[in-house]
C-alpha cells in the first residue's frame, strides 16, 4: 500500500449524491429583487465572487454547485479533465457567471495563473474554499521523504500559496471576505498509517487560526470543516452508493456514527454555504465538524446489544472470536 496514493478530494466521478446537471431536492433556486427571501438578504451571498480550488468532482462539486444555486458567481479549479469539463457544463445551466479552468493547485505557477483569470473574469474575489487533500496509506517506518513531500504539497503547501492570493485581493477590496479551508477528522486525533496527512490537516487547522489573527484587520474571516467518513469512488475504490445498503454497512454506522449515517455532498456543502455567508460574520478562526457526531462521540460506540462502550462488549467480542474458530 506503499505506493498506492488514496485522494479523496480530486475524483473524476462526482459524489455520489451530487452530480453535475443532476437537480436534487435541497437545490434551491434564488429569489432575486423584490422576492429576495429573508434568510437570502441575510445570507448575502447573492453577487459575491468565490473561488473553489478542487471544486469540480468529489466533495468538491456540491460546494461549488450551492454557492452557484446561492447567486454567488463562481470561478472553480480542478486537476481531472473530466470533471472539469462535466462541472463547466452544469454550471452553464445555474444563471451565474462561471469559469472552470484545468489547473493543479500543487504547482505554483498554474495558481498564479488561475487568479490572474478570475481577475479578468470578475475583478475581485469574497470567498475561497479550499477542497484537495489525499495521503498515500502506510506505515511511517515504510515511507520515503519523496512520499512525505507530495503529501505536504498536496495538502498544506498549497493553502498557504492560495490564501495568500485570495487575501492580497481581498484587503485590498476594503470589504473583508471568508476563507474556508476543507480538513478532515483526522487533524483532530490520531491516524496511524497516514500520519504525515494528519499533521498536514492539523497543520491547516493551526494555520486557519493564525490566519484569523492577522487577517481579521481587514474583516477577513478564516475557518475550516472537518468531514469524516464522506464516501466517494477515489476514497474506497469500487464504492456505489447501492454499497451503503448492505446490511453490514447499515450496521456499521449505527455502530459507530451517532446520526448513523455516513456523510453526503450536501451535508459539507452546506456548511460550507453558512460560513461563506454573512450569517457568519462573527465567526472566525474556528472549526465547525461535519462528522455525524463521531468527533463528539471520541471512541464510544452504540453496539447491537444496545450499550454504549469505547471497548468491543463481551458478547460481541465472544461473537468475534467463534466466528473466527470457526472459520479456522
Amino acid at each position: 500500500m506503499a505506493g498506492c496514493l488514496v485522494d479523496p478530494w480530486y475524483v473524476s466521478e462526482v459524489s455520489a449524491t451530487a452530480k453535475p446537471g443532476v437537480r436534487h431536492s435541497s437545490d434551491k433556486d434564488v429569489q432575486k429583487g423584490g422576492n429576495v427571501t429573508y434568510l437570502a438578504e441575510r445570507a448575502g451571498l447573492d453577487g459575491k465572487v468565490a473561488v473553489i480550488t478542487g471544486g469540480a468532482g468529489g466533495l468538491g462539486w456540491p460546494i461549488a454547485r450551492d454557492l452557484a444555486l446561492a447567486g454567488v458567481q463562481v470561478a472553480v479549479c480542478d486537476r481531472d479533465p473530466d470533471a472539469v469539463a462535466e462541472a463547466r457544463s452544469a454550471l452553464h445551466e445555474i444563471p451565474i457567471s462561471s469559469y472552470v479552468q484545468l489547473a493543479d493547485v500543487r504547482d505554483g505557477q498554474a495558481v498564479a495563473t488561475f487568479f490572474d483569470e478570475v481577475d479578468a473574469r470578475f475583478g475581485r474575489i469574497d470567498i475561497l474554499v479550499d477542497v484537495p487533500g489525499g495521503s498515500f496509506v502506510a506505515p511511517i517506518m515504510d515511507t520515503r521523504p519523496k512520499g512525505w513531500d507530495a503529501v505536504i504539497k498536496q495538502n498544506f503547501l498549497y493553502v498557504v500559496d492560495t490564501t495568500q492570493q485570495a487575501a492580497a485581493r481581498m484587503r485590498l477590496q476594503g470589504d473583508g471576505g471568508s476563507i474556508i479551508y476543507v480538513t478532515s477528522i483526522e487533524a483532530h486525533r490520531a491516524v496511524p498509517n497516514r500520519a504525515v496527512y494528519g499533521a498536514m490537516k492539523a497543520g491547516v487547522t493551526s494555520f486557519a487560526k493564525s490566519m484569523a489573527m492577522e487577517l481579521g484587520h481587514w474583516g477577513i474571516r478564516v475557518n475550516t470543516v472537518a468531514p469524516d467518513v464522506f464516501p466517494t469512488p477515489a476514497a474506497v475504490p469500487g464504492w456505489t452508493p447501492e454499497d451503503e445498503l448492505r446490511p453490514e454497512n447499515r450496521l456499521s454506522d449505527e455502530i459507530s456514527i451517532p446520526l448513523r449515517r455516513k456523510g453526503q455532498g450536501d451535508d459539507l456543502s452546506g456548511c460550507v454555504l453558512f460560513l461563506a455567508s454573512d450569517l457568519a460574520a462573527y465567526v472566525t478562526g474556528t472549526t465547525l465538524h461535519v462528522d455525524g457526531g463521531t468527533s463528539g462521540s471520541s471512541g464510544w460506540f452504540h453496539w447491537p446489544d444496545g450499550s454504549w462502550s469505547c471497548i468491543i462488549p463481551d458478547g460481541t467480542a465472544r461473537t468475534l472470536l467463534d466466528s473466527e474458530l470457526s472459520v479456522d
